[in-house]
């Protein structure tokens, strides 16, 4: 098998050209715009932005979950996974897109599951929790009995560090940290081969969210399953993630490996999140936030949408809109012109030579022509 048919064949979820408008007709508003993304068997893939970027709206319209009035307004989404219903294993490929809600109960949970950002909201409040793992197992795995299905509960409920007894609880008799981590639980019940994380740790205090995080990366490690991690903090994707996806607008900005994109950001947006987030490690330094607000998505944009905001934008960033291309050898890809030509890149998104040692600096570098 050649390269190319390996790279297929490891992928599980392929997203190409996908667009999602909010309303129709003339004032329909673009909410992600061409998005082309791939994620392959046991990798996980990040998706970073701002609140409005896109993010969500993404995922939710790839696994049809989008509620009116999003729709879906051009593009594929194919999903690829082992049919355990074949003797000899083999895979099926699934166009999201077109299938029928036949086929959509039949890979959710199963194929592909999802962790919603608020797991009160999520749960029933007048349900115990043993009672959604129960009707999740019970219409997805009919032939286990009550004491099966119960004790596939509790060893789920280990696998995220819960004890049985969270089982007989309401879910506002947990902590927040709790109700998240039984969210993931769920979302591992049927042993799906694609979980997509949307903002699991949002509103957990931090040590909570290192603790959670920690446990995602077990758990990827023990089960295989690929994953997509949603979030506005780009620390807690370098730890996790393998690539990641900078979306801005409803546009991807920037792909790149997490290491990569972490130490040598090369879009101005990317190098604005970054700076707007406490280090990791290293000496401590003051943060810089991105001057003012993402735009108005209901009105003409002309040119590049994050010139009003970007330090080192020039006249062409007015009138025309970058293209998502590669810009090194990594196969990182960035949409802005700065790249165009290298002597105008300013030295904070400056590609270097391979092995050197790079840092994440301020914004307020002077751009170097």
């Amino acid at each position: 098998m050649n390269d190319v048919d390996q790279s297929l064949n490891d992928t599980v979820l392929e997203i190409e050209d996908f667009s999602v408008d909010y309303g129709w007709g003339e004032g329909a508003v673009r909410a992600v715009n061409n998005v082309t993304l791939s994620v392959r068997r046991s990798r996980v893939l990040g998706i970073a932005g701002e609140s409005g970027s896109g993010k969500s709206t993404l995922v939710y319209a790839v696994t049809r979950l989008l509620r009116s009035p999003g729709v879906i307004a051009g593009g594929r989404a194919r999903l690829t996974f082992d049919d355990p219903g074949s003797h000899d294993t083999k895979r099926r490929t699934v166009d999201l897109t077109s299938a029928t809600s036949g086929e959509l109960r039949s890979i959710r949970w199963s194929q592909v599951s999802i962790v919603l950002q608020s797991a009160l909201n999520a749960l029933n409040p007048v349900l115990r929790i043993g009672h959604e793992f129960d009707e999740v197992l019970k219409v997805h795995r009919p032939s286990m009995s009550k004491t099966e299905r119960r004790e596939r509960a509790a060893e789920l409920l280990g696998l995220v560090g819960l004890n049985e007894d969270r089982l007989a609880r309401f879910p506002h008799e947990l902590s927040g940290g709790q109700r998240q981590r039984i969210m993931i639980a769920l979302a591992l019940a049927l042993d799906p081969q694609l979980v997509i994380m949307d903002e699991p740790t949002t509103a957990l205090d931090v040590v909570t969210q290192r603790e959670i995080v920690n446990e995602l990366a077990q758990l990827r490690v023990r089960f295989g399953f690929s994953m997509i991690f949603i979030t506005h903090d780009l620390s807690l994707l370098v730890e996790l993630a393998d690539d990641i996806a900078v979306m801005y607008a409803g546009n991807v900005v920037e792909w790149a490996p997490a290491g990569d994109l972490y130490h040598a950001p090369r879009h101005p947006y990317t190098l604005g999140l970054l700076n707007s987030s406490p280090p990791l490690t290293g000496e401590r330094r003051e943060l810089v936030g991105i001057a003012g607000a993402p735009p108005d998505l209901s009105q003409p944009i002309s040119g590049c949408s994050f010139r009003a905001r970007c330090p080192y934008a020039f006249d062409r960033c007015a009138t025309e809109v970058p293209v998502l291309g590669v810009v090194d050898d990594s196969g990182r890809k960035v949409a802005c012109w700065l790249h165009e030509t290298p002597a105008t890149v300013p030295m904070p998104l400056r590609i270097v030579a391979p092995g050197r040692d790079e840092t994440v600096p301020a914004l307020d570098q002077e751009v170097v022509s």
